[in-house]
């Protein structure tokens, strides 16, 4: 197989199956696929391609907004140059891919601007119910788990949320997944949702197909954190269905 040929980035939002995919994929003998690796968190997939961040993110505060715009600054001069770097290497498997979540495209315009220059190949991943992924992200704040590959008892423990939080999140995810079906089609690319991740190995043999690799069967690297029934994990689930009930109710029932 001819190197870099298929290399590709995954193009997503929170919550959406990209960490279990990116993980997924990575265990594959011929994909090396990172994670978000413009995001200045201690725990990135494949650390060792971390984008060299200034300084450390605080939550709020003129620290933070000395960080972003440090970082920016950095990004907007080194960033390509890092992404350039890492399609470079093909030490161990001939294809490579990493993360890109939505707000990237804005927060590194140069990585961006690469990657339209560079024919990279894209798996763009959405999750068609909005209201399920604006509620997986306040859980796992609430919880304090994102991800886990052991603990299934977490999908039972019942968190309060903020239901008009809640619904002005699942309305910008719903302008967000656009945006970013918009943005895949500059590209050779897939779209995969969520909800196809119910049938695991078939929406894994799509994607090798289009990365034109061996169809191996491969398990999920983690397992889910939230209930199949959403209102098990919520404990004023009538509040927040009375809440999203008139614009959402095709997402809640």
């Amino acid at each position: 197989m001819e190197k870099g040929k298929n290399d590709f980035f995954i193009l997503t939002a929170p919550r959406s199956g990209s960490t279990v995919l990116t993980r997924t994929l990575d265990q594959h003998p011929q994909i090396f696929c990172a994670g978000e690796i413009f995001h200045p968190s201690d725990e990135t997939y494949h650390p060792e391609w971390q984008f060299p961040f200034i300084g450390k993110k605080s939550k709020k505060g003129f620290s933070r907004t000395l960080f972003t715009l440090t970082n920016y600054i950095k990004g907007y001069l080194t960033a390509a140059t890092h992404i350039k770097n890492f399609y470079a290497v093909h030490d161990t498997k001939p294809i490579r891919g990493f993360k890109l979540m939505n707000r990237h495209v804005t927060d590194f315009p140069t990585v961006w601007k690469y990657l339209l220059q560079s024919n990279k190949k894209v798996i763009v991943l959405v999750r068609t119910n909005t209201f399920r992924e604006a509620l997986s992200s306040f859980r796992a704040r609430k919880i304090g788990v994102f991800h886990s590959n052991e603990d299934a008892s977490l999908a039972a423990k019942k968190v309060q949320v903020n239901a008009v939080q809640l619904k002005k999140r699942v309305d910008e995810l719903e302008a967000i997944n656009s945006n970013i079906l918009k943005l895949g089609k500059s590209f050779n690319h897939i779209v995969l949702t969520y909800e196809e991740f119910e049938h695991w190995q078939e929406m894994l043999d799509k994607v090798f197909d289009f990365l034109e690799v061996e169809k191996i069967n491969m398990p999920a690297q983690l397992r889910k954190i939230s209930a199949a029934n959403w209102r098990d994990g919520v404990e004023n689930y009538e509040e927040v269905e009375n809440i999203m009930k008139d614009k959402y109710a095709h997402f809640i029932n």
